[in-house]
This record gives C-alpha cells, sequence and structure tokens, in this order.
C-alpha cells in the first residue's frame, strides 16, 4: 500500500479527519477516561485512573507515529482516532481501527461518518480489496455502525478477550470494495460523504 505523503486531510459533513497537532494534547486530557468507553474498547474498568498529561501527549505522538493514523476533529476539538493497520499488500486488505473517546459525541452517527470517509479513501484511492475489524460482541453500538457502513459479520472468535475476569467474545466484520459500491450506489452517496486534500 503505497501511501499518499502527505497523509491527507479527509472531511465530511460534521468530521475533519487529520494528522495530529499540538492542542490535541490538552483536547485528549481534556477527555480523560470515560469508564464505559474504555469498557467498551476492552479495558478492564475496575482501576482506571485519570488520564495524565504525558499520557495524553503519548496518544498523539502514536497515531504521528502511524503512517495512516488519523485524529478525528468534531465542532474543533480532537474526540478520537481511526487508522488503517495490519496491511496485507499482497491480498490488497487492512485492518480499520477507530475510538471515540468523547462521551457527548456518542450516539450521533460520527463513527459511521468516519468510517465511511476512510473507507472511500482505502477503496478508491489506495486500491484496497477489503477491510477488516473485530469488536467485542457486547459493543452493539459500535456494530450497528459498521453495519451501518456496509461490514458484514464474517465471524465469531470465542472468549477471546478477558475483561475484569469474565471471558467475551469478538466479532469479526468485513467490508469489500465491491459491497461498498453497491451500497454507496443504493444510497446515492458516492461521492458526497468524504472529500480528500493533502
Amino acid at each position: 500500500m503505497i501511501l499518499p505523503s502527505p497523509l491527507p486531510v479527509l472531511t465530511t459533513a460534521r468530521l475533519t479527519l487529520r494528522r495530529p497537532i499540538p492542542s490535541d494534547i490538552a483536547d485528549r486530557h481534556s477527555l480523560g477516561r470515560d469508564p464505559e468507553i474504555y469498557r467498551m474498547l476492552g479495558a478492564d474498568t475496575r482501576g482506571l485512573s485519570a488520564l495524565t498529561e504525558e499520557q495524553a501527549k503519548a496518544w498523539v505522538e502514536s497515531i504521528a507515529s502511524h503512517p495512516a493514523a488519523w485524529v478525528i476533529e468534531w465542532l474543533g476539538r480532537a474526540i478520537g482516532e481511526i487508522l488503517l493497520d495490519n496491511v496485507v499488500e499482497a491480498d490488497k486488505r487492512a485492518g480499520l481501527i477507530i475510538g471515540i473517546l468523547d462521551p457527548e459525541a456518542l450516539g450521533k452517527g460520527l463513527g459511521t461518518e468516519a468510517i465511511r470517509a476512510i473507507a472511500e479513501f482505502a477503496f478508491d484511492t489506495l486500491g484496497i480489496h477489503k477491510l477488516s475489524m473485530r469488536v467485542l460482541a457486547f459493543n452493539t453500538r459500535a456494530i450497528r455502525a459498521y453495519e451501518a457502513v456496509g461490514f458484514i459479520r464474517e465471524g465469531l472468535e470465542r472468549e477471546s478477550a478477558l475483561i475484569g475476569g469474565i471471558w467475551h467474545d469478538d466479532v469479526i466484520v468485513g467490508l469489500l470494495k465491491r459491497d461498498f459500491d453497491a451500497l454507496r450506489g443504493s444510497t446515492g452517496t458516492q461521492g458526497t460523504e468524504a472529500s480528500c486534500r493533502s
């Protein structure tokens, strides 16, 4: 996968997906660690501590050092991250990871919007054939967001996550370019969801 350099900014109706900027550290620090969000991400929240400024800085640095990662900006502030990972160039496939860390941003379709923008970039610009994601089976909000973009449940990995002493299943979802194209065509959204600028 040959990534454009610099990685482009992707914009949607409500979001900007971009590389990190210094003010993201303060934004990330202010979001802290919401226990319910962290539980949905697979963390054991029993001993969840407050997020330090150093940890917020490390979060921003991690995104900056990743070749295909974007900060999700909403209403002028960073609310999470989205990235393409585990790329297998021979098979033209990649994993997609998203984390929205602002409780106020949940339930508004922002995750779906961000995923759709990255899917368009991956398929249309990078020539990816398939995107895959894994999600905890109890994270029904995330599964609905993925399915809204066209991801299909492909399998279940039983008891693959130990959270708070309890085993949980992971759902494996996948999206093929042709299925995404068909969904875009049927909803009339092709070319209207996201724009790309360098």
